[in-house]
């Protein structure tokens, strides 16, 4: 596969999780603050000893990294997201120009070629060859 198609292959499914996945992170991002709503106000309205405060701690410190990650995620990843709503004709484009690579490269691997002129070329020979297997080969299906 040339290196034209796979860029052009990872670009197009670079797009696609993004538009696929934008949500999902909305959601997980809605996860976690509703998950820091729910320790801060455990530690607020609870009593607790100092080693379940630092259990509350650390659960929060950990959502709070998710938190984060997701939002240098999306962060990082919101202008292609732009890009992909305002541009959903040239993502059909795009898969189309794809798709025609991908079937112009497999028949470029399954050319061939027979003289015209010159019967003494080893294409020539070739194709004598799988003439004669043809026309045994029609003489065998039709008995």
């Amino acid at each position: 596969m040339t290196d034209a198609i796979l860029t052009t292959r990872s670009f197009f499914e670079t797009l696609n999780i993004v538009e696929k996945d934008w949500g999902t992170w909305v959601d997980d991002l809605r996860l976690c603050d509703a998950e820091t709503q729910d320790l801060l106000h455990e530690i607020e309205l609870t009593n607790f000893d100092r080693r379940r405060g630092h259990q509350l701690c650390k659960q929060l410190q950990g959502v709070r990294k998710r938190r984060r990650n997701l939002k240098e995620k999306m962060e990082l990843l919101r202008s292609i997201k732009e890009f992909v709503d305002c541009n959903r004709q040239l993502k059909i484009s795009l898969f189309k120009t794809l798709t025609s690579m991908e079937r112009t490269e497999e028949s470029q691997g399954e050319r061939s070629y027979y003289p015209r002129v010159r019967n003494d070329l080893e294409l020539a020979k070739d194709r004598e060859a799988i003439q004669s297997q043809d026309v045994r080969g029609e003489c065998c299906t039709e008995s």
